[in-house]
């Protein structure tokens, strides 16, 4: 069955409104805001080629398959793709990625022995990563719009307390992944199986969760600028991070609310 080419670029439009789904695993931001979607092509008869870019020719063989593996499920859980061909260009380990993503080979198939890790627990590793930046996030904010509060007082602070922005929603969606609960009576600062830390502990769990963000803040703000030198018209790729995500990528900032509101 043929399409228009109405109909394909609505096609165009919905794969990679798919493809917002899927994440750098270490950067924790979609494929799509970092830049990493190369081009997306759509024939008349529902083929479907995407072709993905990274940052140097050297990033991680791990993440680079992770990405370019979710990419494909993504996009063939579509409803009108008859064929999805994901390719990652420029990369040293292009040509095997590009082999066992074709055969369907699976991660430990396409690396064999150099697969260190199986696929779901180097997921696991990153999702529990992003979920301790996201928590700090999250509070983060809730200190610089309720000054008074001090570290101690985030003991009980639950979902429904946080302030209605981006870095809020993003921790639901942490927990969502970890299979933590996402109700506002939640407690925000729980370990990732979701059991509360003693009070006592805030403070040092507090430092341990922004130096998380801060290591992936500043990943994904080097990760950006080294795509747009390698590839200078990636740039227009590249989706603005929102403010309360970007604001913390600042080295000075710091955690308690005194000084957050100096932070800008």
């Amino acid at each position: 069955m043929s399409v228009t080419s109405l109909e394909g670029s609505a096609r165009e439009g919905s794969a990679r409104a798919a493809l917002d789904a899927v994440f750098d695993p270490e950067l924790d931001e979609p494929i799509t805001d970092l830049g990493f979607v190369r081009s997306v092509a759509v024939t008349p008869d529902g083929a479907l080629t995407v072709r993905l870019r990274l940052p140097t020719s050297f990033c991680s063989p791990n993440f680079a398959y992770l990405m370019a593996s979710d990419s494909k499920d993504a996009l063939t859980a579509l409803p009108w793709t008859r064929d999805v061909v994901v390719l990652l260009d420029d990369h040293h380990d292009s040509d095997l990625i590009n082999r066992g993503l074709a055969a369907d080979a699976g991660y430990r198939g396409t690396f064999g022995a150099e697969a260190e890790k199986d696929l779901e627990e180097l997921r696991l590793t990153f999702r529990r990563k992003a979920h301790s930046a996201a928590m700090e996030r999250a509070l983060a904010c809730l200190l610089r719009e309720s000054p008074d509060l001090t570290e101690e007082d985030l003991h009980e602070v639950v979902l429904g307390d946080l302030p209605d922005v981006t870095a809020a929603g993003a921790l639901r969606r942490r927990r969502a992944a970890l299979g933590l609960g996402v109700e506002p009576s939640d407690h925000v600062l729980v370990d990732d199986h979701g059991t509360r830390y003693p009070q006592g502990e805030i403070p040092l769990r507090l430092r341990f969760a922004r130096a998380v963000r801060v290591s992936i803040d500043g990943n994904a703000h080097f990760c950006r600028g080294l795509l747009r030198t390698r590839y200078p018209r990636s740039g227009a790729d590249q989706a603005p991070r929102a403010e309360e995500f970007a604001r913390f990528t600042a080295p000075q900032a710091q955690f308690t609310a005194p000084q957050k509101e100096n932070v800008s």
